[in-house]
């Protein structure tokens, strides 16, 4: 049998054209372009190693959470309630050290658990009782941010240094928030590539009804995923409190439909079944790059809101689009 010299070829072009689309590529394209545009329009102030440390420094609990996110909307699901998860942490904790005399490691525990308990309840609530993710997590995130108001008033000052100190520690001259990050990514990276469990919600997110009938605990699955969002969530907002030595009561609004917009130009689909814990990564680099922009080019804080509902809007009409094709 004879083989075509230029079948090889061929595939490799087709491969090639197949990299090119991939939302990914297209989106760390627009973060090079964007650097060297603005590189060229602010030479003073953006293309700076303090800059770029203060855009690293800002992303890294971002992408704490974009993980857990990832991990929700694979599996066809969403959280709305990760920032006031991220809030309402972060101010227990700093309320346990601060009021109720708790010793560091056992206020952060303590901490960890309330994330775990909030992300069970969003779980069950959507896998057992059926109640649809965006009533349960829209409700939710009003009861966590209600809690954290509640807890810690304007906020909690002055929190013990042993915990800010692990928030402010550097090494290599990267801030702990930012090799928190990068655990995260690769340990989540190498658990949905690598482990039969977790590329599980891969089938969930494609077809829930099949996965059922093929034998994985879908409801269970989907608790689990809510509660590694909620701890991850939660796991932030401490990070947060400790980097700032302040539980802020309001420290998470918003971050939910920020995370939310990261995830889906990443890659992923609000009908499940696809995306990647580094598309995440590149999607919150993309929108810190443009926080960063607006900042730095003197535009209102009111716009950067709206810029991002815009963004939102477009990634989802995006992916609509995408899956049509």
């Amino acid at each position: 049998m004879r083989i075509h010299p230029g079948g090889n070829r061929m595939k490799w072009i087709v491969s090639i054209k197949h990299i090119r689309m991939t939302r990914e590529l297209g989106l760390f394209c627009a973060i090079v372009l964007l650097t060297v545009l603005f590189s060229f329009l602010f030479p003073v102030s953006f293309p700076t190693f303090d800059n770029f440390s203060a855009i690293l420094r800002n992303l890294a609990l971002d992408a704490v959470m974009a993980a857990g996110m990832l991990i929700l909307m694979v599996s066809g699901l969403f959280d709305l309630s990760v920032g006031g998860m991220f809030s309402m942490v972060g101010v227990v904790t700093g309320w346990l050290m601060k009021n109720g005399g708790v010793p560091v490691p056992l206020a952060i525990l303590a901490g960890l658990a309330v994330a775990a308990l909030g992300g069970f309840i969003n779980g069950f609530v959507v896998a057992r009782v059926r109640v649809n993710a965006l009533i349960t997590t829209l409700g939710t995130m009003q009861i966590f941010r209600g809690i954290a108001v509640l807890v810690g008033g304007p906020g909690i000052t002055f929190l013990p240094e042993s915990f800010s100190g692990l928030g402010q520690a550097k090494w290599l001259g990267l801030q702990s928030s930012v090799w928190l990050m990068f655990a995260v990514i690769a340990l989540f990276h190498f658990l949905l590539r690598k482990t039969r469990f977790f590329r599980q919600y891969y089938y969930i997110g494609g077809n829930e009804k099949a996965a059922t009938l093929s034998g994985i605990p879908v409801a269970r699955m989907q608790i689990f995923a809510f509660m590694i969002s909620g701890v991850l969530a939660g796991l932030a907002g401490m990070a947060f409190s400790a980097r700032i030595a302040t539980s802020v009561s309001v420290a998470g609004d918003g971050a939910e439909l920020r995370i939310i917009t990261a995830v889906i130009l990443g890659g992923a689909s609000l009908k499940g079944g696809k995306g990647s814990i580094l598309g995440a990564l590149v999607g919150v680099v993309f929108i810190a790059m443009i926080n960063n922009l607006m900042i730095i080019a003197k535009i209102s804080s009111y716009w950067q809101s709206i810029v991002i509902g815009i963004v939102l809007v477009l990634a989802v009409s995006m992916d609509y689009f995408l899956e049509k094709k």
